[in-house]
């Protein structure tokens, strides 16, 4: 069988013409010779955005309660379109 395999092979690799053109070449261009735009410099008025007239207000977190932890979470689907959440 693989002397069948490697019949064939050298037998397609023989039969293929061997007057191939050469690689193509693409063509080479100068490089664009363009001026740089010259764009005008932009004037802000310094500084760009004002102070603001009052302070930032300061919130204080509200301490009353404990931070809570959560240890589980259940989130059931059945086949029925009930479901139930824990």
């Amino acid at each position: 069988m693989k002397l069948l395999f490697v019949a064939a092979f050298l037998a397609v690799a023989a039969a293929v013409p061997s007057s191939y053109k050469p690689e193509y070449k693409a063509p080479s261009y100068p490089a664009p010779s363009y001026t740089a735009p010259k764009y005008p410099t932009p004037s802000y008025p310094s500084p760009a955005y004002p102070t603001p007239a009052y302070p930032a207000p300061a919130y204080k977190k509200d301490n009353k309660y404990d931070d809570i932890t959560i240890t589980s979470q259940s989130d059931e689907r059945n086949l029925d379109g009930s479901s139930q959440w824990r």
